[in-house]
């Protein structure tokens, strides 16, 4: 009888096996999606993802949920908002970007885009951003802004409003940003390297939160440079895009591992608040407001699924209705079956 439980146990232990790597090997993607970085996209298949970001902002809300949203552009803003202290300064900052450039894709969807979503690589444009591709005013997201509010004066996205923010204000303003070549600098393939050059997920979440995604969002200022609602220029999604790639090039390194390597808080420590700022949440708030009991209704709890205050691969994600809620269990692997791209 003992021999027979250790036989079952070894076969049991071979499937397993077997399992994790049919997992990792994408074997649940039915069709793998390509994300291509904007600068070899077809000019077709920009023209296609600007004509439905563009559709978003003209598209009317439809959840009814989110405070001071007026259109299906500011619900995917707004959400960002409201999850603002769960996602930045957390464990749960590389999963929930991840989840939440799903959310846009199937957004995109519903404006008629069914293509990959596009990344900027930001290390080939490192030191002088403003020269990149992507900011082409026909077929990209416009230039720098101009003004005393930084607005975006030509491309696809000038004039266009925005409902949400500053920080968890609700307040409508322009698409804006401004671009600071010398910031860009640290968005380098050196300094990727060295972001993504930790060996385990602690050090690695950090690191690419305090370098490359940080300095990105410094070179470019997006929407007055507020981190609670930076998600309102388009270009935030370009960005993350290259920040979800650095993390996927950290798992690739050791995927029998990586792929389920997860910790960090899953909510911010009020003495600390966001790290790069420092003071501690009150003092921050001073910059953004603090959210409204509107807000707060519709916040979710930032512990579910962990059972504590670390955050595991039990960890629900939610958009609050725009797509099902998922697991950070979900968004681990980009060919897993829950989610199905590459980065080309």
């Amino acid at each position: 009888m003992g021999n027979l439980i250790r036989l079952l146990l070894v076969v049991l232990a071979c499937l397993h096996v077997e399992a994790t790597l049919a997992h990792r090997a994408g074997s649940n993607c039915t069709t793998i999606s390509k994300r291509r970085e904007w600068a070899n996209m077809a000019d077709a298949d920009k023209k296609a993802y600007i004509a439905a970001e563009q559709c978003l902002f003209k598209s009317p809300q439809k959840l009814n949920k989110m405070p001071g949203a007026k259109t299906r552009w500011d619900e995917f803003v707004s959400l960002h908002q409201i999850h603002a202290l769960q996602i930045h300064s957390t464990g749960q900052f590389l999963p929930y970007h991840r989840y939440f450039l799903n959310v846009h894709q199937a957004l995109l969807a519903e404006c008629g885009y069914t293509g990959g979503l596009p990344w900027w690589d930001e290390t080939k444009d490192a030191g002088k951003f403003s020269k990149a591709k992507v900011f082409d005013k026909i077929l990209g997201f416009g230039g720098s802004g101009q003004g005393s509010k930084n607005c975006v004066a030509d491309g696809p996205y000038a004039n266009l409003q925005v409902n949400i923010g500053q920080g968890f204000q609700t307040n409508p303003r322009c698409v804006n940003r401004k671009l600071t070549d010398s910031l860009s600098s640290s968005c380098s393939a050196k300094d990727v390297a060295t972001a993504i050059s930790g060996k385990d997920y602690d050090a690695a979440w950090l690191a690419i939160y305090m370098g490359p995604h940080l300095y990105g969002h410094m070179a470019l200022a997006m929407m007055d440079g507020d981190s609670i609602t930076s998600s309102g220029d388009p270009l935030f999604m370009m960005h993350h895009g290259f920040v979800d790639k650095m993390w996927w090039d950290w798992q690739s390194k050791d995927l029998a591992k990586r792929l389920t390597d997860m910790g960090g808080p899953n909510a911010q420590d009020p003495a600390v608040g966001f790290i790069e700022f420092g003071g501690g949440t009150e003092s921050q708030s001073k910059m953004w407001g603090k959210p409204t009991a509107a807000m707060l209704a519709v916040t979710p709890d930032p512990t579910a699924g962990d059972n504590g205050n670390i955050t595991t691969l039990n960890h629900v994600l939610s958009s609050l209705g725009i797509i099902p809620d998922a697991t950070v269990r979900d968004v681990m692997d980009i060919k897993g079956g829950y989610l199905c791209y590459e980065y080309v």
